[in-house]
Formats: C-alpha cells, structure tokens, sequence
C-alpha cells in the first residue's frame, strides 16, 4: 500500500513539474511574440534601400542635401532631435515639403541606457510634442542615439506607435577623409532592404552624395523612405 502511494505520490509531482514547465514555456513564447524588436534592415526588398539622415547640433549642408536628393528625385528619412527641431523649425518643415518623412530621434539626443523609464518616455514624448506643436506632425519612426538601446527603451518607442530603425550600412561620413573613400564604403557594402546611415553636417557628406546617388542607378537600386521599405513587413 505504502509502495502504491509513493507511486502515485511520484507520478503526481512528474504531472506538476510538467504542467509548470508547460505554462513557463507558454509564457515565455508570449513575452517573446510581445516583445518589439529593432529594425536594421528589410529582407525581401530587391533593389530597394532607404537613405537615412541624423541631424543632432548643425543644420550646416542642409540645404544642399536637399537640393542634391530633389535632383535625384529620391525621399529619404531624417531623424530630428526635439532641440534641433526647435531651432530650425523652417529647416524641418522644408523637409516635410520636400517629401521626406521625419523620425523621433529624442529630444535631447542623450543616450537613454542611463536614464529611468519615466524619463526615456519623457524624451521620446518631448520630440512628439515638438513635432505636434511646430510641425503638425506625427512621427512613426523611431531611432535611439548612438544605436544604443535595450527593451526598456523599444518598449516606451511602442507606446509612442513607433518603429524602432536602427542601420544596416554605416557611413562614417564624420571620419571620411575624401568623398571616394565615403563613396566606396557605401557601394561595398551595399544589400537589398539595407538602411543607410548619414549625418547632417558631416565634412564630406555634400561632395559624397552625389557620387553614392548616380552608383545606386547604376546598379539598379531605388532609394525610398523607410516606412515605403517596411511596406508590408510584419509589425513588431
């Protein structure tokens, strides 16, 4: 009798440690499927890229940029800091106008592993607020500064019905000595569905574009915004 109950007893606790990792794994997927992710590139999009332009203290070579991408006829994406955005209210609309489209790039441009939850919510809502008020628009795009991020930081981008963009091909436009070696490094690593990196402002940037431009009609690529490349890609 003893022996059957120590049976039963050892069957019970195996059907309880079963069932506990069953609920485990089931909400570990759950947490998993909820969970955002960032976006460094679009698989599945042949022969199409997305330029992307950081503007954090200078609106030095805006202008130009934009003369040089309406020639091109290529829209791009520019992620604003609420400060410069501020600042250059004129700038940012000539943006808009031209049919670029803008992305939350933090108010203050501060890196928001250091901060507290409340207050990288804070910096993501001050840039929408800044955009609401000057421009009447509503960002959907969101890149942290310096790439850097963890889930804290992707989840306050979802509560703002942001996408978080990261990169696929980087620059370095700020270290570039001469155009061509900007040039180059941006046609050597070139992919479908990649998203390019730039900054407002870098040296070399104004002579470089141009060049980068006629090399992707070259090669057959289109250049689009980033949300025209997240067409129909899964939401996170």
């Amino acid at each position: 009798m003893l022996r059957s109950w120590r049976l039963s007893e050892k069957v019970a606790l195996g059907l309880l440690i079963l069932l506990g990792a069953a609920l485990a794994t089931s909400a570990l997927q759950q947490l998993r499927a909820a969970a955002p992710e960032a976006i460094y590139f679009v698989p599945d999009r042949p022969f199409q890229i997305a330029l992307t332009f950081e503007t954090r203290w200078s609106s030095e070579g805006l202008s130009e940029l934009l003369q040089i991408l309406e020639a091109g006829e290529v829209a791009a994406t520019f992620f604003l800091t609420g400060d410069w955005l501020k600042e250059h209210p004129q700038e940012a609309a000539a943006i808009l106008k031209q049919g670029h489209e803008i992305g939350n790039h933090t108010l203050s441009d501060t890196v928001l592993l250091y901060l507290s939850p409340e207050e990288i919510t804070a910096e993501l809502e001050g840039f929408s607020e800044a955009a609401r008020e000057i421009l009447e628009y509503r960002p959907r795009l969101f890149r942290p500064p310096r790439g850097l991020y963890n889930g804290v930081v992707l989840e306050a981008a979802r509560q703002q019905r942001c996408r978080t963009v990261l990169w696929s091909v980087e620059s370095y436009d700020t270290h570039a000595r001469n155009p061509g070696e900007m040039s180059a490094r941006i046609a050597g690593r070139l992919h479908h569905g990649a998203i390019v990196l730039f900054r407002v402002g870098a040296p070399v940037l104004e002579e470089a574009l141009p060049e980068i431009l006629a090399h992707l009609q070259e090669q057959g690529y289109q250049a689009v915004t980033v949300s025209e490349l997240l067409k129909g890609a899964p939401e996170n």
